[in-house]
């Protein structure tokens, strides 16, 4: 609660957004016919990428390991003074025809020892809910609020992502992956715009569990036309790494675009949730960093330090860099470059990658 206070204190005073009847093929047919809004989308993926720790070799990759590739429909349809929305997204990797990524030991004909049987398509997001005048509410699969408001890197799903590098949390309850059997409320008003999630699921395989939230709430061109600020929490409620009540990660977020073409941002973490950060999950993380377009390329650049409540060898500061070239209106090419290095043991972890990405 002190950290809600101190965060609602901040807000007041002060306030950085890169610069969102018949047979079955019958009936089906007629569901069609009357479906308004209905969307395919979709976008494709692939990097090659070299990544060293230490003095060892590097490890080359031709492969979308953080899931960038999607293909999704969505819909919207009036009903009276609400509208339905409904969403399903999923993700892929062309390079080795397996969704998840490399840590995980796949076999589709043996689950066991720790084994998966992994898919091609994995679901990324998938709900369905309605827009009403008071707001967003839906149900299924959603990105968390701690995660889509701060999200500034634009690098993210790729071989040189910030989370990856040390430059945001990691994890479920961090800057990463989705949750599941969640009720989702989400309203804008002028300048400020709130999200709330709720874990409604007891299943142990679910992402997270019932009593489980995040929520943020952010205040754009509020004090100062394009200058943001804003609030995110996410709350594991059976971590009890540092309390029985739970763990809770804390995150001040702001941006402010300074002049057409260029922006800057930071973000502020205080983690307490395991495997967000660090071996217990308790620490820092700051990072700052910048936006800057110059023709067609769009150039980023970051600066981060991670300081562990734990071992100094878990203390760092983070490098990244990276440019992104619009090639047409739908495809791009991407460089770039992220070094993690460990003040005390000496291991640093150093990626760089080239990719392209076709939307559709």
């Amino acid at each position: 609660m002190n950290r809600i206070c101190t965060f609602v204190l901040l807000l007041s005073i002060s306030s950085i957004t890169f610069a969102g009847g018949a047979s079955n093929s019958q009936s089906m047919s007629s569901h069609m016919a009357h479906s308004k809004g209905v969307h395919f989308y979709g976008k494709i993926y692939l990097g090659y990428e070299e990544k060293s720790t230490g003095a060892a070799a590097t490890s080359d990759s031709l492969r979308d390991n953080g899931g960038k590739s999607r293909i999704g429909l969505k819909f919207k349809e009036p009903m009276g003074g609400m509208t339905l929305v409904g969403r399903m997204e999923y993700k892929f990797d062309i390079g080795d025809g397996i969704s998840t990524d490399d840590g995980t030991t796949c076999d589709r004909n043996d689950t066991t020892a720790g084994k998966n049987d992994c898919q091609t398509f994995d679901l990324h997001v998938g709900n369905l809910g309605l827009e009403t005048p008071l707001g967003y509410i839906g149900f299924g699969t959603f990105e968390s609020p701690y995660k889509t408001f701060g999200m500034y890197d634009t690098t993210m799903d790729t071989a040189v992502a910030l989370n990856q590098h040390g430059g945001f949390s990691k994890g479920t309850f961090g800057i990463a992956s989705t949750w599941g059997g969640v009720l989702s409320y989400h309203a804008a008003m002028g300048p400020i715009e709130f999200a709330y999630m709720y874990g409604l699921s007891e299943q142990t395989n679910a992402s997270v569990q019932k009593r489980d939230y995040s929520y943020a709430l952010k205040l754009k061109d509020l004090f100062l036309p394009g200058f943001e600020i804003g609030i995110a929490t996410s709350h594991d409620n059976i971590d009890s790494g540092n309390s029985n009540n739970g763990s809770t990660n804390d995150k001040l977020f702001a941006s402010y675009k300074v002049m057409p073409g260029l922006g800057v941002f930071m973000t502020n973490e205080d983690t307490e949730i395991s495997d967000t950060f660090a071996t217990n999950g308790d620490g820092k993380i700051q990072t700052f960093g910048a936006h800057y377009k110059s023709g067609n390329t769009m150039w980023q650049l970051a600066k981060s330090e991670g300081d562990s409540a734990g071992a100094d060898t878990e203390d760092y500061d983070t490098v990244a860099i990276a440019a992104e070239t619009a090639l047409s209106k739908s495809s791009s090419l991407l460089f770039g470059y992220a070094r993690q290095g460990y003040e005390d043991s000496g291991n640093a972890v150093r990626t760089w990658t080239i990719g392209m990405t076709h939307g559709f």
